[in-house]
């Protein structure tokens, strides 16, 4: 055969002498319904059935007892149930982990922003407000990513016994010990003092945004505030208020002047005695804050731009820089009692306040507290954001937010 021929039958058949039908590899939709997954990432059940071969914890009974709970459970047949006692046991460390999905390397890199752990929790005995335990990721290099507890990781919904723990995935500390999102090893929990719970339901769900609490701060030019503990300006009427336990607490700010004032309930009102570095052990208002918006919210030691004031409450008040050890000069403060306690009104000098001078609508570090106590003491102080974890005035990721609002215009 000629070879010619040959060769041009060749390139018709692989040209148009063939009419190819352009078919898609999946014509019709698979009926396998898309398995539960956040941005495709598909291991959302940390533990949701009991104890298992994913499952351990601290040995010595005498600190901690974990067993399966098929009585006391949120859904399914089986949660846990754990009774722990640090300090009676005497161990140094107690704890559990879950290294969840055959502990496999968990990519959590792509859900950062976009999740968080969810866990539910019961006490047989009231609500719970704060646990004494302390949430961790850990990398298949050992590396960990910690988050404290606080009451705002802690609501009761739709009137449920059971507690809903948030703990958004953004908000552990991965920078800090050079975590890597992308190979979670398990999850940890670090107990600490003694509790008696029961877990269900530990699960990776869909969250966005941030658990802090944020004070929008209204911003005048000029405030014309006489500060004489009354709070008569109307101001005042119209500044938002931050409840501390029943007790009000209002911030406003001028070009010139950050002005704070109370009200608080007290049966024994305006006793401290103490002077100086020592004016929390009394009656008194403490406010920590940053004056940079570059401040990471999850730092937890204090920069040089963040600032810890304290109001001493008494017949002779002062205010007091924490930071530089000194009276605030051109700041004031009065105080007056009341039917129920005392009210008080302060102002600090912006210009004392180094910083970015409080740009408009951007986000900055804020935390109150309020001590109460007598002469001889403080005996409760009561904080804003970070209600069930003592150390705001070393730690500022403890802190909530704040936001000035420019009202001038």
């Amino acid at each position: 055969m000629n070879m010619r021929i040959i060769y041009l039958g060749i390139i018709c058949l692989f040209t148009s002498c063939v009419n190819f039908k352009h078919t898609g590899l999946w014509e019709e939709k698979s009926s396998t319904p898309e398995l539960p997954n956040i941005k495709e990432f598909y291991a959302l059940n940390i533990l949701d059935e009991g104890l298992s071969s994913e499952v351990w914890f601290t040995e010595n009974a005498k600190c901690i007892q974990v067993s399966n709970s098929k009585d006391i459970k949120f859904s399914g047949e089986t949660g846990i149930h754990l009774k722990w006692d640090k300090k009676e046991g005497g161990c140094d460390w107690v704890g559990m982990g879950v290294g969840w999905d055959a502990w496999s390397g968990k990519n959590l890199e792509r859900i950062l922003d976009n999740a968080a752990i969810q866990i539910k929790v019961f006490v047989k005995e009231g609500k719970i407000k704060s646990l004494p335990l302390a949430v961790c990721l850990e990398d298949y290099s050992s590396s960990q990513a910690w988050l404290g507890m606080s009451s705002n990781n802690i609501k009761y919904i739709n009137n449920e016994n059971w507690a809903t723990v948030t703990l958004p995935l953004s908000s552990f500390s991965w920078e800090e010990f050079d975590a890597d999102a992308s190979n979670i090893k398990q999850m940890l929990i670090q107990f600490e003092a003694g509790g008696d719970v029961y877990m269900d339901d530990i699960k990776i769900v869909p969250f966005k945004g941030s658990l802090k609490k944020t004070y929008a701060c209204t911003h005048k030019s000029s405030l014309d505030i006489a500060v004489d503990g009354k709070l008569e300006e109307k101001e005042w009427s119209n500044a938002t208020s931050i409840d501390l336990e029943g007790n009000s607490v209002k911030l406003m700010k001028s070009d010139e002047f950050f002005y704070i004032s109370g009200e608080v309930n007290d049966d024994t009102p305006l006793q401290n005695s103490k002077n100086g570095v020592d004016i929390w052990n009394g009656d008194c208002f403490e406010m920590a804050f940053s004056t940079s918006t570059d401040a990471s919210a999850k730092r937890k030691m204090f920069l040089y731009s963040d600032q810890q004031v304290g109001l001493r409450m008494s017949n002779s008040p002062m205010v007091w820089d924490f930071r530089k050890k000194r009276e605030i000069e051109g700041a004031e403060v009065s105080t007056s009692v009341t039917k129920t306690g005392y009210q008080f009104e302060a102002k600090v000098p912006i210009a004392y306040l180094e910083g970015d001078a409080f740009l408009f609508n951007q986000t900055y570090g804020l935390e109150l507290a309020l001590d109460k106590g007598t002469n001889s003491g403080r005996n409760q102080q009561l904080r804003w954001n970070s209600s069930g974890a003592e150390g705001f005035h070393l730690n500022p990721s403890l802190w909530g937010r704040i936001i000035y609002k420019n009202l001038s215009k």
